[in-house]
């Protein structure tokens, strides 16, 4: 029986979608092997993706507990590869104890590598995302997907419907997420601010469809006051007008994949959302702002810039505390 090769993948939904690429390189390249994947538990949801790979969860911390069960998982089996994808202080010290395993490795070059040197020299094989280098620089998709040498990388999701609603999309529209770390707690926008964007998408689109990353009641009974709502919980539809905008609620998992793969744009703020359409080919507009108190702030966002956003479809704009101002640089935006 052929060896194991297992996947480090434990962290935020967002950087699930940016590693989808090697991912499914992987797969390719191991096609008559059994390979295991440890994901996060926030990213379960999204394991249709890979319905081929066993999974193991734990959580995106990787507290304790969780360390204990990746070390005895690698003592009790044997395993040929592991790729590290999550770049975790911790994962750095397993190629220098389990030496007969090949280890793929992302790492970080920064103010605090990770690993340090020492470590370096019993992986395998690594690529690296230098965070101190701002121009002529790869984005991380890109980087990632270099680690795996193999040239077939086409992508076969599941043909198996996991759809678990019966909500009908318009031909067209364009999907917007709320986000109230950005739109509340950066930009300081009131929620009729948000209301006022949405309505303004709603004159560049014929259909506004959007969602929340907040389920709670307060800020769905702000949306379903005002807008029409799907119900993706409870699968029912509530009309309360004639607007071609929709609240989509409590929306997760492949139903949000699947609404993101019928929209015509995506317009959202950098996330989970924003990098579900890079990876779905959709053109996107991310939605930013940054504080910016000092030159190294500036430098900083730069650099995060150029590590997350890849080329191609994928667009960004920094939203203003103004709204007016902010919406005037989306006019030639959307």
């Amino acid at each position: 029986m052929n060896k194991k090769v297992l996947i480090l993948k434990n962290d935020r939904t967002g950087d699930l979608f940016v590693s989808l690429k090697a991912i499914n390189r992987i797969i390719n390249k191991h096609q008559n092997q059994q390979i295991y994947i440890f994901l996060s538990n926030i990213n379960h949801k999204f394991s249709f993706l890979f319905p081929i790979l066993k999974k193991k969860i734990i959580s995106m911390k990787l507290n304790f507990i969780d360390k204990i069960k990746v070390f005895n998982y690698l003592l009790l089996n044997k395993i040929d590869t592991i790729y590290i994808l999550t770049p975790k202080n911790f994962y750095y010290y397993l190629p220098f104890i389990f030496r007969n395993i090949k280890f793929y490795a992302i790492t970080i070059k920064a103010k605090k590598n990770r690993p340090s040197k020492f470590f370096l020299k019993y992986l395998h094989k690594y690529v690296e995302i230098d965070r101190l280098k701002i121009k002529k620089r790869k984005s991380s998709y890109e980087i990632q997907e270099s680690l795996i040498e193999f040239e077939n990388n086409n992508f076969n999701l599941s043909s198996q419907s996991n759809l678990t609603h019966n909500f009908k999309y318009p031909k067209e529209f364009v999907i917007f997420h709320y986000k109230m770390n950005l739109f509340n707690n950066l930009l300081k926008w009131e929620i009729e601010k948000v209301f006022d964007l949405i309505e303004f998408l709603s004159k560049k689109y014929k259909y506004v469809l959007f969602s929340s990353e907040i389920n709670n009641d307060l800020i769905s009974n702000y949306f379903s006051k005002k807008y029409n709502q799907f119900d993706f919980l409870n699968n029912k539809e509530v009309k309360i007008n004639d607007k071609n905008i929709y609240f989509l609620k409590d929306i997760d998992g492949y139903n949000l994949f699947d609404v993101i793969k019928k929209s015509s744009k995506v317009v959202a703020p950098e996330g989970i959302i924003s990098h579900i359409g890079y990876f779905l080919k959709k053109p996107v507009l991310a939605l930013m702002h940054f504080n910016l108190n000092n030159r190294q702030d500036f430098i900083n966002q730069i650099i995060s810039c150029k590590e997350w956003f890849p080329p191609n479809n994928y667009e960004y704009t920094v939203l203003k505390k103004d709204f007016s101002k902010s919406i005037k640089k989306l006019e030639s935006r959307i």
